[in-house]
């Protein structure tokens, strides 16, 4: 049974309002609704759990889910996605829950990756499974290739590319989240990215005035 949802006029309508304003966001009731489940599980977990800062931790979810709800933009329908770090679930659960995407969500942290499997558990999520421990280029995992892999946690690029170039299949992507603001910055990932066999680099760029945010989104091709 999913958890009740206590509305007030705080971060849940808060959310709801700034969807509705940011035009690459499409967002169905019912999906709202999870969304809203996944982050009034946060903010209780965080309170002795430290998932996310506890400077305004009500306007920290709605940041993060905006923000990972823009990867929806780039996701084209059943993919499966390695998420390295996933740390309290974003963008992975978002993303879960707004498409058909079946996922690995690599977290070694215990406390986190307990907080993981209790929502996938709560959110009836039957296509992820939480993969309990670092991730390096010598973890067995059971797949042909995912379509799509990317990191929230400060992975170095050359490190990225090299686990992308072993669990990519042949045509998959490599999701880079980390802006890079300078033409030097482009020039070394361009270089980074067909050092490692990649191609096809696309970068796209959505904001949220509201929040004052920027994701600036760039895809590899294997």
């Amino acid at each position: 049974m999913n958890l009740p949802v206590t509305r007030t006029n705080s971060w849940q309508e808060t959310l709801q309002d700034i969807i509705a304003l940011t035009p690459a966001l499409t967002v169905s009731p019912a999906f709202l609704e999870k969304l809203l489940i996944f982050g009034d599980s946060i903010l209780k977990w965080n309170k002795v759990t430290n998932l996310i800062s506890r400077k305004n931790p009500e306007m920290t979810v709605v940041r993060l889910i905006v923000d990972s709800l823009f990867l929806l933009n780039i996701i084209k329908g059943d993919e499966t996605f390695l998420d390295i770090g996933t740390g309290a679930g974003f963008p992975a659960i978002p993303v879960l829950l707004g498409s058909r995407t079946r996922g690995v969500l690599a977290e070694a942290r215990k406390k986190r990756a307990v907080f993981l499997n209790h929502t996938i558990h709560t959110l009836k999520i039957t296509t992820a499974v939480v993969l309990e421990h670092t991730l390096t280029l010598d973890t067995p995992l059971e797949t042909n290739g995912f379509d799509c892999l990317w990191s929230k946690a400060g992975i170095p690029r050359e490190q990225l590319f090299a686990i992308g170039g072993k669990y990519l299949r042949p045509g998959g992507h490599l999701v880079l989240l980390h802006p890079m603001d300078t033409t030097t910055e482009r020039a070394k990932m361009r270089d980074l990215a067909e050092n490692h066999g990649f191609k096809n680099i696309r970068c796209m760029e959505f904001q949220c005035p509201e929040l004052l945010l920027t994701r600036t989104l760039i895809t590899c091709e294997k």
